[in-house]
């Protein structure tokens, strides 16, 4: 040890044992000094003598223990070594663990004896973590979330913006006439109790710290501004401002414009309806409370903040009401009915704000507090309610709603937050990577990808053939399948439009078996008439042939537009995209040509050569079968079930009565065969009605071919029976106008299949039509044995009995042919309309087949060889390839949404591990 050492050592002891001493001096005085100078130079050399211990017994008495003597050095070292120390020390260290465990304990008593904080600990972080969620969604841009938190709605000067400023306890929003809060403040109140001073902070502003809460007011004006314009301008986009107090309530409040209803300034007309809109965009969110604020010296069914709630929350679920100015109304009235929620079914809790005398006398914010409490308090009125009235109260209120809103929400905010992440990776990906691209690579799979998708398009195997919804089924229909629609539907359609048969008149099958004939009578039809019908219909059909040809193709420009849009690697490299596109509709462009010429030669196929012995003809059967048409139109029945009237489609003909849905329908719904009945022409209808016998009938059984050509009956020589009154002056109105002609069919047994239980309809007005009637005119049902079918055509009589009317043909009763002319007619339009119908079947078949053959599947095959041969090289790819800067844009956006949203992931997991949050 070194001398410096030793001698500090030495003065410490020494001023240690400096005051023992002194007590002992006295005693000390009594002793002789014996020491002599050889004694105190021994002692010196056994000090000198390091190894050298001196051994002294300890003293016995209490009072020696006390004294304190000068020690030698080797005593001095030694001294700390003695066991009675050592037990001391023991003891000691006993005595202070002893002292530390009474300490736990009574640490441990005192925190159950402490009142325990009124918010929740859990509360507190939920709303933290909230916060943090509307600021990351608000970076995002997803400023539409259905985030937990509160709306404040009220009217102009209802007081609104003095809620809030008590909620936070201090002067911080901007104040003036007209509208002043006119952009949306989201306004975050955070609980830090080890703050000294409060601060606060904008999300625009970054990190900056604003403790002076009048540059915060000045802040809010300055970016409304910014937004808005200085002329009182409206926006919807929010301004979030966190506010850091140890005295608030962990909030997030949402300040929106107060209602109104006159535009002043640069405000557009219909300002109330734009601030309506804002509010209800707002409150209409199911995870919203809606604070609504009015007045109480206004009547409570004008508050334009309780009819907009009730809008969005008619159960009034997530409402809470406030009524302010209670100190302003009249005197001798109050608002405890309101109160306490027997006015209307709504709990309100009430606020008193400062005047305008209180701010102009500058009144801070928690005087204002204070004397608030003390009004309730002291008001006869509200005394018993003042717990559960006043700012502080409405803040724990809504606190309390706040975090309930938020538990029950955090699902639903999962999982928009994992759809959103998972939509903006799949449209970055679609951008690609954007470092060090390999062009050629690129380019090869997104040409290949390309042909391949196209393929599949057509061939119904792509991924997305499901994903269009239209209005009609035509719109949902994608790729190949629309190319069928137009071989199935369209095509048909538009050949069923040209309605050819109705073209080919009588008239115009008279001229040309006149114009065949010529100069010289022939027995027979003459096949030019037969050729030349058919030869019209048959050119006619070639448009509508050639017109599928071009919408088939413009089918196949728009699913090359729509494959297009499915290669993800087009995307970065929109220049590639539209050459591709080029390219591949001047190739479908090329085979259109030869489709058309192919289409074309099909249909003078057709034209080149007639075919009566064609499989699909049956001629016989409509020459032996049916004949003309004598009468047609619509004839309105009475089912004998339901007794409901509808209306069939009657065609008379020949030899058959059909009837058929509508005048379009191929098939009839019956067919009535008139083998075996009795034609007859009746020169007065009426004569019948005074006969309950048609054998008494002087009408001679004639054919329908000879229907309107025959000479007039004798009349008969038998005695009439005696007339009626009613009978005779029917015949008298009858004589004064012209003779109606009608057909009468009797019925055989063949006729059994026609339903002639018809109910008679009364009180129509008849017009020049024909009547179809299966009761005879005396009224009876059943003649005999036998059932009547008759046509009538008259001017102005209404029968009694009758089932329906049929219009007259075009030709009406054919009247003024000749019986071989009307034959030979009816033969002409039977065969040219049924053999249209076998050309339409060959052309149905055909002109998809070599639409298919010549486009579509040429297409197919050479797209991806065209592609490469024109776009593949490595001089063109690096003009091609050249990235669009909009991509490079949003490449930049993408990545930094994503940071934020999986940020906001990271937050939800810490959400997760709050104590009773599950989701």
């Amino acid at each position: 040890m070194s001398e410096q050492t030793t001698k500090k050592k030495r003065k410490k002891k020494t001023q240690t044992s400096s005051t023992h001493k002194k007590g002992t001096e006295k005693k000390k005085r009594v002793k002789k000094k014996t020491t002599t100078k050889k004694q105190t130079e021994d002692q010196n050399d056994e000090l000198a003598k390091p190894k050298t211990k001196k051994k002294t017994k300890p003293s016995t008495s209490t009072k020696n223990q006390h004294k304190y003597k000068k020690p030698a050095k080797n005593q001095v070292q030694k001294q700390p070594q003695s066991k009675i120390p050592k037990q001391k020390q023991k003891q000691k260290k006993k005595q202070k663990q002893k002292q530390k465990k009474k300490q736990k304990k009574k640490q441990k008593k005192k925190v159950p004896s402490q009142k325990p904080p009124k918010e929740q600990p859990e509360g507190t972080k939920l709303i933290t973590m909230v916060n943090k969620l509307q600021d990351a969604f608000t970076r995002v841009g997803l400023v539409n979330l259905d985030m937990p938190q509160i709306a404040v709605v009220g009217c102009q000067s209802s007081g609104k913006s003095s809620v809030l400023e008590s909620v936070v306890g201090r002067d911080f929003l901007p104040r003036g006439s007209g509208i002043v809060t006119r952009r949306p403040l989201v306004l975050q109140l955070i609980r830090d109790s080890s703050l000294s001073s409060e601060y606060g902070q904008f999300l625009h502003k970054g990190e900056r710290k604003y403790f002076d809460f009048k540059e915060i007011e000045d802040e809010i004006v300055r970016d409304t501004d910014r937004i808005t314009g200085k002329n009182k301008g409206l926006s919807p986009i929010p301004i979030n401002l966190k506010l850091y107090s140890p005295s608030v309530v962990n909030l997030t409040m949402i300040d929106l414009p107060g209602v109104t209803k006159i535009a002043v300034g640069d405000q557009p007309e219909n300002i109330e309806e734009q601030i309506n809109d804002m509010v209800l965009n707002y409150i209409s969110r199911p995870n919203c409370i809606i604070l609504a604020v009015t007045p109480a010296n206004t009547d409570l069914a004008n508050s334009d903040s309780l009819k907009l709630a009730k809008q969005v929350d008619p159960k009034r679920q997530r409402t809470v009401g406030v009524l302010t100015k209670l100190d302003l109304m009249d005197e001798g009235t109050d608002a405890v009915d309101i109160l306490e929620g027997r006015i209307l079914d709504l709990k309100f809790i009430g606020v008193v704000n400062r005047s305008q005398k209180d701010l102009q006398n500058n009144k801070d914010v928690r005087s204002a507090l204070n004397a608030e409490q003390q009004f309730f308090q002291g008001h006869p009125k509200y005394m018993h309610m003042a717990h559960v009235m006043g700012s502080k109260y409405l803040a724990k209120v809504l606190n309390s709603k706040l975090i309930s809103h938020i538990k029950s929400s955090l699902p639903a905010m999962a999982d928009s937050t994992a759809k959103e992440l998972k939509s903006a990776r799949k449209k970055l990906k679609r951008l690609g990577g954007g470092d060090n691209l390999k062009k050629k690579e690129i380019a090869f799979k997104a040409l290949s990808g390309f042909t391949e998708e196209f393929k599949n398009m057509i061939d119904g195997n792509s991924k997305d053939a499901n994903s269009r919804e239209g209005k009609t089924k035509e719109e949902n229909l994608f790729g190949g399948a629309k190319i069928r629609h137009h071989f199935t539907t369209s095509l048909k359609k538009n050949i069923e439009d040209l309605k050819i048969e109705e073209e080919l008149t009588d008239k115009k099958i008279k001229i040309y078996m006149q114009n065949a004939e010529g100069a010289i009578s022939r027995l027979g039809i003459p096949e030019k008439v037969f050729h030349w019908s058919i030869k019209v219909g048959i050119v006619k059909f070639l448009e509508p042939c050639l017109k599928c040809v071009r919408s088939v193709e413009k089918e196949l420009i728009q699913i090359i537009v729509d494959t297009a849009d499915q290669v993800d690697e087009f995307t970065p490299f929109p220049v590639l995209k539209e050459r591709i596109l080029e390219i591949a509709n001047m190739l479908v462009g090329q085979f259109r040509e030869p489709t058309l010429d192919l289409v074309s030669e099909i249909v003078k196929m057709e034209l080149s050569y007639i075919n009566f012995e064609h499989p699909g003809l049956k001629l016989n059967k409509y020459i032996e079968d049916r004949k003309g048409k004598v009468v047609q139109g619509w004839m309105i029945t009475q089912s004998v079930k339901s007794k409901k009237w509808g209306q069939m489609w009657f065609v008379l003909k020949e030899r058959t009565l059909f009837y058929y849905e509508n005048p379009d329908s191929k098939s009839p719904v019956a067919e009535i065969p008139l083998e075996g009945c009795i034609v007859e022409t009746l020169d007065d209808i009426n004569k019948l009605r005074s006969k309950n016998n048609p054998k008494t009938t002087t009408q001679q059984p004639k054919t329908f071919e000879n229907v309107g050509t025959e000479e007039k009956a004798p009349q008969s020589t038998q005695k009439q029976p005696k007339k009626s009154i009613k009978t005779s002056m029917v015949e008298k109105e009858n004589q004064r106008k012209n003779k109606e002609r009608g057909i009468k069919i009797i019925e055989s047994k063949a006729l059994k299949t026609l339903e002639s239980g018809k109910k008679v309809k009364k009180g129509l007005e008849l017009d020049k039509q024909c009547y179809v009637r299966i009761r005879h005119p005396s009224g009876r049902r059943i003649v005999g044995k036998t059932r009547i079918v008759e046509i009538f055509a008259l001017d102005h009589f209404s029968f009694k009995n009758w089932i329906g009317n049929l219009k007259k043909s075009a030709e009406g009763f054919r009247t003024g042919v000749g019986k071989r002319t009307y034959r030979d007619i009816w033969a002409v339009r039977e065969i040219v309309v049924n053999y249209f119908d076998a050309v339409k079947t060959n052309l149905y078949d055909s002109i998809p087949k070599a639409i298919m053959f010549s486009m579509v599947n040429e297409a197919k095959k050479e797209l991806e060889s065209v592609l490469m041969a024109r776009v593949y090289d490595e001089d063109m790819l690096a003009d091609l390839m050249e990235e669009d800067s909009n991509v490079v844009k949003q490449r930049k956006d993408y990545k930094k949404k994503i940071a934020l949203l999986e940020e906001v992931q990271d937050i939800m997991s810490d959400v997760k591990s709050i104590k009773n949050i599950k989701f």
